[in-house]
């Protein structure tokens, strides 16, 4: 038998006795002054209405929160795509350039070796690309990335331009000295 058990059975007497007369009147009237004492939580219409605003509030904040991840991998995927349709566009021209600036040099306008070292030069140019294209894998929504790699492109396309209308110089140059020098 446990401790309390031990006192019940010893003062059982105690404990059968029937409680005075207007006891359950004077305990009824203690449960009502602690009600007043106590009061019951009024919430007037402002505080119910705050409250599901408040609800609403919390909600919204929590669909945009879940939806905003999707939202974020669709709009990586639509500069992805924007950025391969840059790269190729870009790409395809510098080797269009790169091929013509080969045919002019086939054509006696510049030389094999300048074509080779304008090839090494584009290539350590390419070396440097290779950083930012890693880069661009950890942070690809980072707009300062993507206009390094557009401007790295744009830089490449016009350094070919820039060598192929020099070398376009060149040939109308010798063609007026040929002419000059026939008549």
């Amino acid at each position: 038998m446990d401790k309390l058990d031990k006192i019940f059975f010893e003062n059982r007497a105690d404990f059968d006795e029937e409680p005075q007369n207007g006891h359950f009147e004077r305990f009824e009237q203690k449960l009502k002054q602690a009600e007043r004492k106590q009061g019951k939580p009024i919430l007037s219409p402002f505080l119910k209405v705050a409250a599901v605003l408040v609800i609403i509030l919390l909600s919204a904040n929590l669909f945009f929160t879940i939806r905003s991840p999707k939202q974020k991998s669709k709009e990586t995927a639509v500069i992805r795509n924007e950025m391969n349709e840059a790269s190729f566009y870009y790409t395809s021209k510098i080797n269009t350039g790169i091929r013509e600036l080969e045919t002019m040099a086939k054509d006696g306008i510049g030389s094999a070796i300048e074509i080779v070292q304008i090839k090494h030069e584009l290539s350590e140019m390419d070396s440097l690309f290779l950083n930012l294209q890693q880069e661009y894998k950890a942070n690809p929504n980072d707009e300062r990335i993507i206009n390094a790699m557009i401007e790295y492109y744009q830089t490449k396309l016009d350094i070919v331009n820039t060598i192929k209308t020099d070398l376009e110089n060149v040939k109308q140059q010798k063609r007026k000295y040929n002419e000059s020098t026939k008549m």
